[in-house]
């Protein structure tokens, strides 16, 4: 599945060899058992999404990963990333989209909050943060 992210990035599964490179950019990340999206500008591979449809129930999306290469951050590719994501998910019926985003990750808690993201509650060393979508 290949999905256009927006006018410059589009998101393909990540193929398992570039699993590194994703590691290497997000330290620490354990969400092995989530779908893994590669954002990509043209051929190059900037960035990975992590998520999964239908947790933690019917109707639902978690993300549990968006990074972008840090030469990279700050140029809105990881928000069109995000977005091509929730529309994608919604097509199968998401309307309720969660972030599982580390507590002693500051920037990524406002990355989410300039989404529309709002905080639900501390779920381990995790804010879970979410975002409905009208239908």
């Amino acid at each position: 599945m290949s999905v256009p992210a927006g006018l410059r990035a589009h998101l393909r599964p990540l193929h398992p060899h570039e699993t590194c490179s994703v590691l290497s950019w997000c330290p620490g990340y354990n969400g092995s058992d989530a779908e893994l999206m590669a954002i990509l500008l043209g051929d190059d591979l900037i960035g990975a999404i992590g998520y999964r449809v239908g947790d933690p129930g019917p109707g639902c999306c978690t993300f549990y990963l968006a990074v972008v290469v840090p030469e990279r951050r700050g140029f809105g590719l990881g928000s069109e990333a995000v977005r091509a994501m929730e529309r994608s998910t919604e097509v199968q019926g998401c309307r309720l989209f969660r972030a599982l985003v580390p507590v002693s990750m500051g920037l990524a808690f406002y990355f989410w909050l300039r989404l529309g993201y709002r905080p639900d509650r501390v779920e381990g060393q995790r804010m879970a943060m979410i975002r409905c979508v009208e239908r």
